[in-house]
């Protein structure tokens, strides 16, 4: 271990040792950074996190990290497009979870979207007959039986 003047040491933050030009956040939601200058010096500036970008830890860095979205979608009898863009026809005839989070280690709010499908006396394909959302704590229905409309909290027989 080499001496170092003591202008160019760096800080001492809650017991931890802080080089010199390094810098880090104050608290969980990113909203204080701290830079440590040489001599010791700490200084804390009031900021957060891009557009963009949300307050996370990754490998056990707290930062500030990119928020990625993804879309998939169903249309037609029915044709599906998955979150990585791969498109395909499916022609099942009962109900699919088509997207969810049920994972509390993943910092996403738990959902699920559920599809009821059915041949509509089709001898061949089959079609949505039902989307139902779950998330918050509520139950979503779109369906053709109340065309137009979206059902809050009603549960499927």
């Amino acid at each position: 271990m080499d001496c170092v003047p003591k202008a160019e040491c760096g800080c001492m933050y809650q017991g931890h040792y802080v080089e010199a030009g390094e810098s880090f956040w104050a608290d969980e939601s990113c909203t204080g950074r701290y830079t440590c200058f040489a001599g010791g010096r700490l200084s804390l500036n009031m900021t957060s996190c891009p557009a963009g970008q949300q307050c996370q830890v990754a490998k056990g860095i707290r930062g500030c990290y990119p928020v990625n979205y993804a879309t998939c979608m169903v249309s037609g009898d029915p044709h599906f497009v998955t979150f990585d863009g791969e498109r395909y026809n499916f022609q099942g005839t009962c109900a699919y979870e088509m997207a969810g989070v049920s994972s509390n280690k993943t910092g996403l709010e738990s959902f699920s979207v559920v599809l009821q499908m059915n041949g509509q006396d089709k001898k061949i394909g089959s079609a949505v007959k039902v989307v139902e959302v779950k998330v918050y704590g509520y139950t979503f229905v779109i369906s053709k039986e109340y065309a137009g409309t979206v059902v809050v909290n009603y549960f499927l027989k």
